[in-house]
């Protein structure tokens, strides 16, 4: 072994030690809400297909069913074969940001390959030198990488606390050239949601952009599945609405919904889309063909909404401790070992819930999160909440959230 191999191998028993360390799980097969491990069937709470299309059968065929030997590459082909600036930017990306607009009426939308390439792309591009950043504590490590590679000044303020973002607003704003406020609209790792009115009058009263990443509220909220923006009519009020469609829209990539300066600054600016390879036709085809039934499937969202309100209100009659208000349902271990102990012994029972551990969550806050979708009910969920409660005694991990 190396001199380089065991230094990683004494990072990788450091991590073991804490009970941090990562393994790749293969999945055997994935039928609806049920996944399969090591050959066992269980029920899968840790997907983001929270309604259920990434599964769908009668869906995929519908969409197969126009592919024939005229548009076998064009429309169902499986490369690219080039950036979009190059020879990607096929036909299909126009129809599908034309859609985009037309169901957001707003001038200007992009399509990337991921939310993260989206993340890591457009904040370096819209906040350079003599700009600052105001980012909520709790942004996804997206956000936190996107800032990392931009040229801004960047000052947190405390998860969800508009206070503290007017006074960073008042105080420093005035002394840089503009003002970029970012946060999530559902948070990824907690499910509580953003104050998108309140955000958006702040932004409106001090000069700033607002940027809001729709990841996990997009295709979920909304009479049209369009998002929280939606829901708390601010669509028209905020700068850079960003969509990823690897979650409800049970696809791959992602979209920005802007203004027609701003796409077109992304377009010359943003490395993320310029130096890599576009999506393949197939994809981007799918993401037209969703987007195109998304306000369709209000049944759905209405479902997903239903079973996470009733098994919210479980946990915290069990007295366990869970914050947020959606579909991503965290109940806090506090310590990693019983987060890791606890996900081991649910999936021994079928109950597929990963441990989420720092650096993912605050030191001392790792958790199991629950990921509910829209096709599952209250009997696919008997008895989680006494299994969970059995291994998270709450009066010796904290108080609760009621």
């Amino acid at each position: 072994m190396t001199r380089s191999q065991n230094i990683f191998e004494k990072q990788l028993d450091a991590l073991r030690d804490q009970d941090l360390l990562r393994t790749l799980k293969p999945v055997e097969d994935r039928q609806g809400k049920e996944i399969t491990l090591n050959g066992s069937a269980c029920l899968n709470l840790s997907s983001n297909d929270y309604l259920g299309l990434a599964t769908d059968r009668a869906l995929a065929r519908e969409f197969y069913q126009g592919m024939d030997d005229e548009n076998l590459i064009s429309a169902f082909g499986l490369g690219s074969s080039s950036s979009r600036l190059l020879a990607g930017n096929f036909s299909l990306y126009t129809d599908l940001e034309d859609e985009i607009c037309g169901l957001y009426q707003r001038e200007g939308a992009l399509v990337f390959n991921s939310g993260y390439h989206a993340n890591i792309g457009m904040i370096p591009a819209l906040a350079q030198e003599g700009d600052l950043i105001l980012s909520d504590s709790l942004n996804h490590a997206s956000i936190v990488d996107g800032i990392r590679l931009s040229k801004a000044r960047c000052m947190i303020f405390d998860h969800n606390d508009l206070t503290m973002l007017e006074a960073l607003l008042k105080e420093q704003g005035p002394k840089f050239n503009q003002t970029l406020i970012i946060t999530e609209s559902v948070f990824s790792m907690d499910g509580d949601l953003a104050d998108l009115p309140a955000l958006t009058a702040l932004k409106e009263r001090y000069g700033a952009m607002l940027y809001v990443d729709e990841a996990h509220s997009a295709g979920v909220y909304g009479r049209g599945g369009l998002g929280l923006c939606e829901a708390t009519n601010t669509m028209d009020r905020v700068d850079v609405i960003l969509g990823t469609c690897g979650k409800a829209l049970a696809s791959h990539g992602a979209y920005v919904v802007t203004h027609r300066v701003i796409r077109d600054i992304l377009v010359n600016r943003m490395r993320s889309l310029l130096y890599t390879t576009a999506l393949p036709p197939v994809a981007v085809n799918w993401n037209l063909f969703i987007m195109e039934r998304l306000a369709g499937f209000n049944d759905r969202r209405e479902r997903l909404a239903a079973v996470s309100r009733e098994l919210r209100h479980q946990v915290r009659a069990a007295g366990l401790s869970t914050p947020g208000e959606s579909h991503i349902l965290p109940v806090l271990t506090y310590d990693n070992a019983t987060a890791v102990s606890l996900a081991a012994h649910l999936l021994e029972k079928g109950f597929l819930c990963y441990p989420i551990r720092p650096p993912t969550v605050p030191r001392d806050q790792s958790r199991i999160r629950i990921s509910l979708s829209a096709d599952m009910d209250s009997s696919d969920l008997a008895g989680l909440v006494p299994m969970i409660q059995g291994a998270v005694i709450p009066e010796t991990k904290g108080e609760t959230h009621g």
